[in-house]
């Protein structure tokens, strides 16, 4: 349905993992032009098939733009994360180890994630076809807080678009009862009294996949949005149900503004959480955000 728009498969590696990506871009681009890039930065456990298949990838490639979609690790196409059961044997004299292995599948890890949009925004840092100097960050949801993490610390992100974006602050200092329920949590699991990955489900609102519950509490992004220096566009969905807007995007449109960083917030009126991916609601978030 994007005539105007070429495509690549591309692999990624983040920290040993291999991770599936596609690289889109317009197919006017002349030959040698530089063109802008955006990092596209899944929600929970949204996968680059939904981005491609929403039309959101390619809107903005037809825009004039580079993009990189692909899949977290653990998620779609992209390979597992391992876990050795039992006895890691000695490595042979080339370094090699035979292990059983479990294969862990659909885990939402904030902290693996992080890891995994360095990837995607170091492998764009490395396109011929890009200009390093114009390397813009996108998130939904779960990934509209971890845009605001990144551009707080990766000086090769030059803006940063959020939309319906869960970006809480640092809340350890008002619940000190449920920081140490974490700390004791975190405990059990380097002691070996729990699984050393959680598995088994346990997503809020019939979402898919396993939560990193200690890592999610203790990745509160928009703790770090006075560190953010670059244009900055937040949307939300005036009937968002997963969290309050006023604490997370508004906080930090407000912040933003307070430091003198560019920066716009719109509130889209009658609408919830999901209506941004499709109909009017996606047509009108794509013209904010283009």
């Amino acid at each position: 349905d994007f005539p105007a728009v070429l495509q690549r498969d591309v692999t990624l590696w983040s920290h040993g993992t291999r991770l599936s990506g596609v690289l889109l871009y317009p197919k006017d681009r002349e030959e040698g032009e530089k063109l802008p890039a955006i990092v596209l930065c899944n929600g929970w456990g949204g996968t680059k098939a939904f981005l491609m298949r929403s039309g959101i990838a390619p809107r903005f490639a037809a825009a004039g733009y580079v993009v990189i979609v692909y899949d977290y690790r653990n998620w779609g196409d992209s390979d597992s994360r391992l876990v050795v059961r039992g006895e890691m044997p000695k490595p042979d004299k080339d370094g090699y180890v035979t292990v059983k292995a479990q294969a862990i599948r659909e885990v939402v890890d904030p902290v693996d994630q992080q890891k995994d949009i360095d990837a995607a925004v170091s492998y764009v840092y490395g396109e011929p076809m890009v200009d390093k100097d114009r390397i813009g960050i996108w998130g939904t949801s779960f990934g509209g807080g971890h845009v605001i993490y990144r551009a707080a610390h990766d000086r090769r992100i030059a803006c940063v678009v959020a939309q319906v974006g869960s970006m809480p602050d640092d809340w350890t200092q008002r619940m000190p009862g449920r920081l140490n329920a974490v700390y004791k949590q975190k405990s059990d699991r380097a002691r070996g009294l729990v699984d050393p990955v959680p598995q088994g489900g346990g997503s809020p609102g019939g979402l898919k996949g396993t939560p990193y519950g200690e890592r999610i509490a203790l990745f509160n992004p928009g703790q770090y949005a006075d560190r953010v220096r670059v244009p900055t566009l937040l949307i939300d969905a005036e009937k968002e149900h997963y969290f309050k807007i006023q604490e997370n995007s508004g906080r930090v449109h407000e912040i933003l503004k307070k430091n003198g960083v560019p920066t716009e917030y719109h509130v889209l009126e009658g609408i919830g959480h999901y209506a941004v991916y499709s109909g009017q609601p996606l047509d009108n978030v794509m013209k904010l955000e283009i």
